[in-house]
C-alpha cells in the first residue's frame, strides 16, 4: 500500500518532526497526522504544512477522539525525557507506561493495523560490549523502566491481541530539529553544536573518553519508513535493535564537530576537556543492529551532514 494515513503521536517533538517531515517528502500522497498536547496556534512554521490534533495520551477521552478507525498506523513516541523522567517518577510512569497502555487499548480496539513504539536501548543498564535484542534487559532509571513496562504492554497486544506491532529500542539520536524550540540541547550532539555557535568552543563535560553508539536522525526516519512501506509484513518478533552501527568517544563526536565547523566557517573551535582522565576504561559499544539489517534495512545517514545543519540551525543562538 502506497497511500497511508499515518497518526504520530509526539509528532512536534525532536523525533518526530524529522520523522513526520521525512515521511512527507517521501510519500506526498500518504496523510501524516501530528498528535501534540502542545497549543496548536504555537506550532512552527514547518508543521503548518501537516494536518495537527490535539492529544493526551494522559486522558482516555482525547485518545478516542483523536484516533479514528481510518489511520494504517501509529507512530508513538510521545512520552516524557530522561531528565523529567528522574525528576518526576510518577509523571514518567504515568505517561511512559499507562499512557502507551491507553493507546494500545484504544488502538485495538479501533482496529489500527500497525503499530510502531519507540522505546530506548537505555533498558539494557549499562551499555558495553556486545548488545543484541536477546541481551538482558536491567533498567535502572525510570525513563528505562517505564520504557520497558510499556513494551511488555506492546507486547500483550501483539500476543494476546493480534495487533501488528513493532518496539524499536533506539541508541543515541543525532541531527538537527525541525525547528531550534525543540527542548533537546541538553543531548550531547546538539549541545556541542550549540556550544560551539555561541561561545567559540566546545566544553567536553567529562574525560570525553566514554563510547556511544549514534545513529542520526536520518536513518531514525528511514526505519519507520523502511517497516511501514517497503518491509511492511516483514516484522518478525516486532523487537529491533535501533542504532547506528558504530561505537564513537564523546571526545571524537567534538573533533568531528570542530572539523566541520571549521571548514565551514573558516575558523577552528577550540575543544576543552573538563574532567581528567582518572585511568577508567572504557570500551566499545557493540549496539547489534544484524537483526535489523535482515529485513534490508540499510544506514545511509551522513554526520557530517547532520552537524552542519545542525550548526546553521544554532545561528540563531549567536546572534
Amino acid at each position: 500500500m502506497s497511500d497511508l494515513k499515518i497518526l504520530i503521536t509526539g509528532g512536534l517533538g525532536y523525533l518526530g518532526g524529522r520523522i513526520a517531515d521525512s515521511l512527507k517528502r517521501n510519500h506526498p500522497k500518504s496523510t501524516i497526522v501530528l498528535g501534540t498536547s502542545r497549543q496548536i496556534s504555537e506550532v512552527s512554521d514547518w508543521a503548518k504544512t501537516f494536518q495537527i490534533v490535539p492529544l493526551n495520551i494522559l486522558d482516555l477521552a482525547s485518545i478516542e477522539k483523536t484516533v479514528s478507525n481510518d489511520f494504517h498506523a501509529i507512530v508513538h513516541l510521545a512520552a516524557l525525557n530522561e531528565h523529567d523522567s528522574f525528576d518526576n517518577i510518577e509523571s514518567a510512569w504515568k505517561t511512559n507506561t499507562l499512557g502507551t497502555q491507553a493507546l494500545l487499548s484504544t488502538a485495538s480496539q479501533k482496529q489500527i493495523p500497525k503499530f510502531i513504539y519507540f522505546s530506548t536501548f537505555h533498558v539494557y543498564g549499562n551499555c558495553q560490549g556486545e548488545i543484541t535484542e536477546d541481551s538482558p534487559t536491567c533498567p535502572h532509571h525510570p525513563y528505562a523502566a517505564t520504557h520497558r513496562a510499556a513494551e511488555d504492554m506492546v507486547r500483550f497486544y501483539q500476543h494476546y491481541k493480534n495487533m501488528d506491532t513493532l518496539t524499536l529500542r533506539l541508541s543515541n539520536g543525532f541531527g538537527y530539529p525541525m525547528d531550534s524550540g525543540v527542548n533537546r540541547w541538553t543531548l550531547v550532539f546538539n549541545d556541542l553544536c550549540r556550544q560551539a555557535m555561541t561561545s567559540g568552543e566546545m566544553v567536553v563535560k567529562s574525560s570525553g573518553k566514554q563510547q556511544r553508539d549514534f545513529i542520526s536522525l536520518h536513518d531514525v526516519a528511514a526505519a519507520v519508513d523502511h517497516f511501514l512501506f517497503k518491509n511492511s509484513k516483514k516484522w518478525d518478533d516486532g523487537l529491533f535493535n535501533l542504532g547506528g552501527d558504530c561505537s564513537l568517544s564523546i571526545l571524537e563526536v567534538a573533533k568531528t564537530i570542530a572539523t566541520v565547523y571549521e571548514k565551514k566557517y573558516g575558523k577552528p573551535v577550540p575543544i576543552q576537556i573538563v574532567e581528567k582522565d582518572k585511568g577508567e576504561r572504557y570500551g566499545p559499544v557493540h549496539f547489534n543492529i544484524d537483526k535489523l539489517k535482515k529485513t534490508g534495512f540499510c544506514l545511509t545517514g551522513n554526520m557530517e551532514k547532520e552537524i552542519e545543519q545542525t550548526l546553521s540551525l544554532c545561528e540563531k543562538f549567536a546572534t
